[in-house]
């Protein structure tokens, strides 16, 4: 704790990272130019060493929807370097509770490139698909043989409640973080009052499944 924090936002696909974090900002990191493996090697590279360079800790999104972030990792050997370096990685892992979702994950996880340190699954009950919610959308997946696997590897599952109001906070141009703030939307009018109750609820019980899990030992 302490430490000068970076965000490095490696998805090119969904730039939400760098949204809350720009570029510009005090955190900010600037982005890869595309999505090409070549480009990505040489951005993370850049920007461990600009880590290292300022003794900071950094927030690294590689993306998840493609397969550049599991080549990249293997690519590099990630893990050791990280360890070499005597740097302690802070792997994040996140699924919603549809089984292709899970299945994705799994096999990055599985993959092994990214080794060493503390892993983390945040298990994301916003991600649901189906309209009717379920009291525990990720019961099936408690029962899986695969996430017995990851427990007993020392793998963190962290329960990341569901935002349904998310999609009007969404329309006025808002991070949930913005919504938790009170600021005005794009529309010019302040945010309807039980959105914002709601993201600081949501904020307050994610929170308290942080600390649950020991958050204070694997936060930046």
């Amino acid at each position: 704790m302490g430490h000068k924090v970076l965000v490095a936002d490696g998805d090119i696909n969904n730039p939400m990272l760098s949204r809350l974090y720009p570029p510009e900002g005090a955190h900010g990191v600037g982005r890869p130019k595309n999505a090409t493996l070549e480009t990505c090697k040489v951005w993370l590279a850049d920007t461990l060493a600009l880590a290292l360079k300022q003794n900071a800790s950094v927030v690294i999104d590689m993306g998840g929807g493609d397969r550049i972030s599991e080549e990249l990792a293997a690519e590099s050997d990630l893990g050791h370097f990280l360890a070499a370096s005597n740097l302690t990685p802070t792997y994040a892992y996140f699924t919603g509770p549809e089984r292709d979702d899970f299945e994705h994950m799994h096999r990055i996880w599985a993959g092994g490139a990214f080794q060493g340190g503390t892993s983390l699954l945040f298990l994301n009950a916003g991600l649901q698909r189906n309209t009717s919610r379920t009291e525990n959308p990720f019961a099936w997946l408690r029962q899986d043989p695969r996430m017995t696997e990851m427990t007993k590897a020392g793998v963190i599952p962290i329960d990341m409640p569901a935002l349904t109001c998310m999609k009007y906070i969404e329309e006025e141009g808002l991070s949930v973080f913005e919504a938790i703030a009170n600021k005005t939307g794009q529309s010019g009018r302040p945010l309807n009052p039980l959105w914002v109750h709601m993201a600081q609820k949501w904020l307050k019980d994610f929170t308290t499944n942080l600390t649950k899990e020991g958050a204070d030992e694997w936060m930046p």
